[in-house]
């Protein structure tokens, strides 16, 4: 994996007044901008429908899975060339590979709604929806400010923080699939197969370490929690679902500890072994904008490092079996799970412990800059 640093800039002789900020980059701007022609595009109703405060309780409330009441803005109720708008503000936000599994995992829903008509009947037709996605601004976007955006529905959870028009946070970033595979189509395919590969190129006494369970989660061990705690356990089966129960005894085999990682190590593996690791980290890390990429990196190896983080898997060996990995580190987890409908049911997260929805830029932002007096060119967080 590359690991370019964005926000190391030269002057190029220009005037400081217009010199970039010391780890600023013009990515916020691009997506800031996009944000904007989108928001100047919608009615006054369509406003007052997609904007809540950036401070709104309901901002970490990033539930995947068909619910009622959600708040903002459907997809399906924009117009044309609303909707095109909004597709440009998704795609300002991530890499275009990130950007080609939104739009499949969206698309997704057609062909779950045939499926499931045998059993729903036309039921399917109102919760399996390729529009139905749900839009919502945190803090009108404006340049120079700290605002938010989401969209979420099955399957999706995007995430994006933008903090005093300089830095972003992109996860949580959530993906996934029902059915995963089908016909001509396997969505998350290849992440599922750098995990294989890693998987298949440790030794014997490697894979005992990596494997910490026989038997993988129904759904992410850490769930859709709005902040990971030091302990997590996973739900004993998937919502709504029954078809892959787990014990007491498999969560605490499978149990979250964020201050003990559980696997192999990174620094401990051969170059091969490395370079399949690497692979697999950057299949969820660029699905950020590739200029945000080094920032991500700079944050994990001011961790620790890539070295420090750890590969642990469950579940069964082969792809047709059911199964589960994570990679953790301090400010890195990533989860992954085929558990359902006998394999062919995936879901996947990247989330930062210490930073998801720009918990920790925001933090920091308030120790850099002074809030307390009178006059405050910042934005109000």
């Amino acid at each position: 994996m590359t690991t370019p640093h964005p926000h190391q800039h030269s002057d190029g002789g220009l005037p400081a007044v217009h010199r970039p900020r010391a780890n600023g980059s013009f990515d916020a701007t691009l997506i800031t901008f996009a944000a904007m022609g989108l928001f100047d595009a919608l009615s006054g109703d369509q406003r007052a429908r997609v904007l809540l405060p950036h401070a709104d309780p309901g901002r970490t409330h990033w539930n995947f899975l068909p619910e009622s009441g959600r708040h903002g803005l459907p997809l399906g109720e924009l117009d044309r060339g609303q909707e095109v708008l909004a597709h440009r503000l998704i795609a300002e936000s991530m890499s275009i590979p990130a950007y080609a599994r939104v739009v499949q995992v969206m698309a997704n829903e057609h062909l779950l709604r045939e499926l499931n008509l045998p059993v729903f009947g036309h039921v399917a037709a109102t919760f399996r929806d390729a529009r139905g996605y749900f839009l919502t601004f945190f803090g009108q976007p404006q340049p120079d400010t700290t605002w938010g955006w989401r969209l979420v529905g099955h399957h999706l959870s995007l995430n994006v923080t933008v903090v005093d028009g300089d830095l972003v946070s992109a996860t949580p970033f959530l993906l996934g699939a029902e059915p995963a595979g089908f016909g001509p189509f396997r969505i998350l395919g290849e992440e599922e197969d750098s995990a294989f590969a890693l998987l298949d190129s440790l030794t014997g006494s490697q894979q005992q370490e990596a494997i910490i369970h026989s038997r993988p989660p129904a759904d992410f061990v850490t769930r859709t929690v709005e902040t990971i705690g030091e302990v997590e356990y996973p739900a004993y089966h998937g919502v709504g679902r029954r078809d892959a129960m787990i014990t007491d005894e498999d969560r605490k085999a499978l149990a979250y500890f964020r201050a003990h990682p559980r696997g192999v190590r990174a620094g401990d593996l051969s170059a091969l072994q490395r370079g399949h690791f690497d692979e697999l980290l950057a299949r969820f890390v660029e699905r950020a904008r590739p200029g945000l990429v080094g920032f991500e990196m700079d944050r994990i190896a001011a961790a620790g490092g890539v070295e420090e983080l750890r590969f642990a898997w469950a579940g069964g060996t082969s792809v047709e079996q059911p199964h589960y990995f994570r990679i953790q580190g301090p400010v890195t987890l990533v989860e992954f799970d085929n558990a359902e409908d006998n394999a062919n049911h995936v879901h996947s997260v990247w989330r930062d412990p210490s930073n998801d929805f720009g918990a920790d830029l925001l933090i920091q932002h308030h120790l850099d800059h002074d809030h307390t007096g009178p006059h405050q060119d910042d934005a109000v967080i």
